[in-house]
């Protein structure tokens, strides 16, 4: 089931996940959806990395408003 990421989404990466360049947090911004079902998302650290969206949940959704 695809969850209902979008770009400028705020969105957090789930602790069953490891990798080098996760923000200490595990908050990030949605940068981009490179493929059908992962998206790349940059943290604090500005550090740009990709997950498979079962490892991104939803913080904040992105208002229409706020969408440039």
């Amino acid at each position: 089931m695809s969850k209902d990421i979008h770009i400028g989404d705020l969105v957090r990466i789930s602790d069953m996940v490891h990798q080098d360049g996760i923000p200490s947090s595990r908050v990030a911004v949605v940068l981009s959806k490179p493929t059908k079902d992962s998206y790349e998302v940059v943290g604090r650290n500005g550090k740009i990395i990709r997950f498979h969206e079962c490892f991104i949940d939803i913080v904040s959704k992105v208002d229409d408003d706020d969408i440039i």
